[in-house]
This record gives C-alpha cells, structure tokens and sequence, in this order.
C-alpha cells in the first residue's frame, strides 16, 4: 500500500546525500576565494614586514600597530568578500529549499492540497536565525563572520610576532603562515581559516534546509503533525546525533502522540555540531489532511501515478443504499462521508516512519543510487554484506578498498 510518510523519508534521505553534493561545490568555491585572499596577504606581508630586526624589536612602536592594522583591515576586506559571496548563494539556497520541500510534499500525498508559502521576508529571516556550531553554541551568520575574522586575524598576528621574538627570518614566518607544499599546504597557520569557514559554511547550509522546511512546516501544521530527527548511522556519527536519532517533537500546536520518544530539547535542530549529517522529516497529519480535503473529489491514483476523481459522497450513498440515505439528517450523512474518506486516507498516509538505520535503507536503494553514494567498488562490497558502519574506523577516517576487502576474508 503507498504511504506517504515512507515516501517522504526516502525522498528525503536521497536529497539529503544529494544537499552534500552540492555543499562540496558551494564549499569548494569558497575556499577558492579564501585560498586568493591567502596569497594576496602573503604578497603584502612579503613587501611590508619588517626586515631590519637588528636592535631588540619593539611591538608597541606606531610603525608596527600601524602594519598589524593595515594587515588586520586588508584581511577583514578579503574575508567579507567571501562572506557576501556565499551569503548570495544561501539566499538562493533558501528560495530552493521551499520549492523543493513544496514539491517533495505534493509528491507523496495522495490529495492534491494548496501549501500555505513562506513570504521572501521569512524566508530571509533564516539568514537572520543562530546556528549551531556545538551543543551550546550557536550564532549568527554575523556572528560566524565575526569570529572568524577574529580568530583569523589573531593567528597571523601571533606568527608573526612569534617568528619575531624568535629570530626567524620573514620567509620563515611566511612559510609557518601559508604551510608547506609536501602537506598540500594543511599544515600552515593559514589552513585554520579555510577549515573554519568550511565547516561554517556548510553548518550555515544544513541550518537553512532545515529551517526552511521548520517554518514551511510551522505555517502548516494541518498537513504536517509532527518531526522526526534522523541521523546517518555509521562510524562517523556524534553522539549527540545518536542521542536524538528517532526522536520526535510536535509542530505548532499539535499534541506529540503518547508513546513517542521525545526530542529533548524539542526546539533541536540540525545542525548539532559542525559537519553535522542529521536531517529532521515531517510525520503528516491524517486528521489535518482529512479535514483539509472536505468534499474535495480529486485523489491520486497510486497504480499509475496519476490524478483521478474520487467521490466519497457517491460512495457512501452507495454504501447505504438510496432508501437509507434519502432517511438520514445531513449530520449523519456528513459522518458516513467522512468516515469513508478517512478509512481511504489512514493507510495511503501510513504511520510513523520505521525504525530505520542508514545501512538498512541504503540497501533498500536501486544498485545505481548504492553506486552514487559509495563508489561502485565499494558499493559491491556493501552489497556482498559489508555494514556502512565498517567502512570508516573507529577515528572516523574512511577506509580504503584494500582495507575493506579483508573485513570481508
């Protein structure tokens, strides 16, 4: 029998690998504009730190403040450059979210319903919202920018000023800065930005999708009942996203159902800590849709996929016979309708989604998409029986084909 929460989980978690497809492009754009930012500081540090170093140096001199200051603003200036960069592109993102959330809904329910939209205002007020970067921390997109920038600048001041106090030469310091070419350039002072702006930058992407949808949700809550916070189960997951995975809260004012394992705190949202994978899915409200359908006749035929006329009325006449129903009061007509039409929407909407782990629905997934996800050789050691989790150790770090054939001898 179709069910459309089922749907829905499914379509979600094949959009959610999908989402880090495209956090890699956005990502990788802007780490290529930090990495310009790089080069052009440690062209101006090259022309402009001091190289007379004879005499005991002496770091409150107006020369040396004045230097840090025009390397501080020159840095601010790159780096919000990045930030207004890729603050367009999560705008974009947003409006996305909404369609794509709109168009996941409709695809699964078996009753053409109207949404009602999130305005450009609210969608923009999710750049305004905190996001977490630690179970307790969580700034704005501002925010971020400004701690970045903070900590950024602080590093390179301290290198400098430690390869001073040191006596190193100023290529020296460069070379601390920037890292060396035999560690791709990842082991130098510099290489914290990049991995913190990464790391925000795709937090500040999972906060979006996930606040769209919240506020779509939200602004629904006849459609939509209540959440379900689900987290990709392998080596790699925290364990606070263990914690919360298969917890529920409710949305709007809907009561959560007794017996449901609650999400506390119930406001918890993805992401939870930096490259943070959990998602959260809608549990569709059969009661709210029902009385969102009224005498509505369209429904969708799910052998064909189809749009077809459905009428309850005519059904439930029919169920009666003509005699009983010219003999009943409008009210129990009403009552006959509305149970026929409840009985065919209860199971075309399901129950709540299964206990599900991550390796068990990628399984359930066509070869193809398997192959999309893992890689195909990896992806046929999955399908001989090789569990996800096994595919990286226990640091977290994912293993390499030879290393998962001998788990399998």
């Amino acid at each position: 029998m179709y069910d459309a929460n089922q749907a829905y989980l499914d379509l979600q978690l094949r959009y959610q690998h999908r989402l880090r497809f495209y956090a890699s492009k956005v990502l990788g754009r802007s780490i290529e504009l930090v990495s310009y930012s790089d080069r052009e500081l440690l062209g101006l540090m090259r022309r402009t730190l001091p190289v007379d170093r004879r005499a005991k140096f002496d770091f409150s001199a107006e020369e040396y403040l004045s230097l840090m200051d025009r390397l501080r603003r020159f840095r601010a200036k790159q780096l919000k450059r990045v930030w207004d960069d890729t603050r367009q592109e999560l705008k974009e993102f947003s409006y996305a979210t909404q369609e794509k959330e709109e168009e996941r809904t409709l695809a699964v329910l078996p009753v053409r319903l109207d949404l009602r939209r999130l305005s450009a205002a609210e969608l923009l007020l999710v750049l305004s919202m905190p996001f977490g970067g630690g179970v307790v921390d969580a700034r704005t997109y501002d925010q971020w920018l400004e701690s970045v920038q903070r900590a950024d600048f602080d590093r390179i001041q301290g290198a400098v000023q430690s390869g001073i106090s040191e006596g190193v030469s100023n290529d020296e310091i460069l070379k601390r800065l920037s890292g060396t070419r035999a560690n791709k350039y990842t082991d130098g002072v510099l290489a914290s930005t990049r991995r913190n702006v990464s790391a925000i930058l795709n937090a500040g992407l999972t906060h979006i999708h996930n606040g769209v949808s919240g506020l779509l949700w939200d602004k629904n809550p006849g459609i939509y009942r209540y959440l379900q916070w689900v987290s990709v189960l392998d080596g790699r997951t925290s364990p606070i996203c263990r914690a919360r995975d298969g917890k529920f809260a409710p949305i709007g004012d809907n009561v959560l159902p007794a017996g449901l394992p609650k999400l506390d705190p119930p406001g918890a949202r993805p992401p939870a800590h930096p490259n943070c994978r959990s998602t959260v899915v809608p549990v569709f409200s059969e009661k709210g849709i029902s009385e969102l359908m009224g005498d509505r006749p369209y429904v969708r035929e799910t052998r064909r996929g189809e749009w077809a006329q459905k009428n309850f009325r005519e059904e439930a006449k029919l169920s009666v016979g003509e005699r009983t129903w010219s003999g009943m009061r409008p009210e129990e007509r009403q009552r006959l309708i509305d149970s026929r039409r409840d009985a065919w929407l209860k199971p075309r909407i399901g129950t709540v989604p299964s206990d599900i782990t991550y390796d068990s629905w990628l399984r359930s997934q066509p070869i193809s998409f398997q192959n999309e996800v893992l890689g195909v050789k990896k992806a046929a050691l999955f399908r001989r029986g090789l569990r996800i989790d096994r595919f990286v150790d226990r640091a977290g770090r994912e293993l390499s084909l030879s290393e998962l054939k001998k788990l399998l001898e």
